[in-house]
């Protein structure tokens, strides 16, 4: 499973991308999550494809912080969507990866109804270039984005019903969100995943733990949130990943620790090694 193994890009905001190679290379990992515009401009997509494959590396999906669901035109977050289906397109990555949104004047089913509108031109032009587009269940601190629930973004896939829109399954986003990962919400989900993000996260009390920044303090309605090393927090990773073992899941799977800087290149170094024996063997 070594070689599904990516790190993400989301780790290093509008910093220069030779960081992200840099990583990869030095934890000996080959894969890529990229995200538009916080690593590279779509204007520069020639020149991170000749540097990805001078230092024999790939990206497996290009990511955009882009919320269909929020209030307000969504012709430009439309736009970036299409910008990262043109750019995994050129540089063979499978998937990309995109969000919902809070918009606390839409009831469930309308949001559900407006997001199945406006993705759809987007998942015409994946339709057309063979990409998949996976959706992130997220946590918020309005507690309005439908899906840090499991039964809703079951329905939300279900009713976009097309084999070009999956989902990008992130545990430690339904534990902040107060919703159970495993087995609860994989089980309810594991047929439409399509890629897996991993970090792992606990409680935040000050009496507990150091204050991490208020960068890396994640608040939901539920509370406040840090993460930790895989394995040292509230995931059920051991579970999950026998079940995944169990299931054949042959997608990829994107560590992005979320943590200060200070502590990120240990942290990807600590995961691989979690990755590792628990899920690899």
């Amino acid at each position: 499973m070594l070689e599904k193994i990516a790190i993400s890009g989301t780790e290093y905001p509008f910093r220069p991308i030779k960081e992200v190679y840099d990583m990869a290379e030095t934890l000996g990992v080959k894969n890529l999550e990229l995200w538009i515009p916080h690593n590279f401009k779509f204007d520069d997509l020639i020149i991170v494809g000749n540097e990805l494959q001078v230092r024999d590396l790939r990206a497996i999906c290009v990511s955009t912080w882009t919320q269909l669901n929020l209030p307000g035109d969504v012709k430009e977050r439309q736009v970036l969507i299409n910008q990262s289906i043109q750019a995994a397109k050129f540089l063979d990555a499978p998937i990309v990866n995109t969000y919902f949104g809070a918009n606390p004047e839409r009831i469930p089913k309308q949001a559900i109804d407006a997001y199945k509108k406006n993705i759809q031109p987007c998942l015409e032009l994946a339709e057309k270039e063979g990409i998949i587009i996976v959706l992130e269940n997220e946590f918020d601190v309005t507690g309005v984005d439908i899906t840090r629930r499991a039964e809703y973004v079951l329905e939300l896939v279900e009713e976009v019903n097309s084999p070009n829109f999956r989902l990008n399954f992130d545990p430690c986003n339904f534990y902040f969100a107060g919703e159970e990962p495993y087995p609860f919400a994989y089980i309810l989900l594991k047929n439409y995943i399509e890629y897996i993000h991993i970090k792992d996260g606990t409680k935040y009390r000050p009496d507990f733990y150091e204050y991490p920044g208020d960068d890396f303090l994640w608040k939901d309605k539920s509370g406040d949130y840090i993460c930790t090393n895989l394995g040292e927090g509230a995931i059920s990773y051991h579970a999950l990943f026998h079940q995944l073992k169990k299931d054949n899941y042959t997608g990829f799977i994107g560590i992005e620790p979320h943590v200060p800087p200070v502590r990120l290149q240990q942290t990807f170094s600590d995961s691989l090694k979690y990755l590792s024996e628990k899920l690899i063997k």
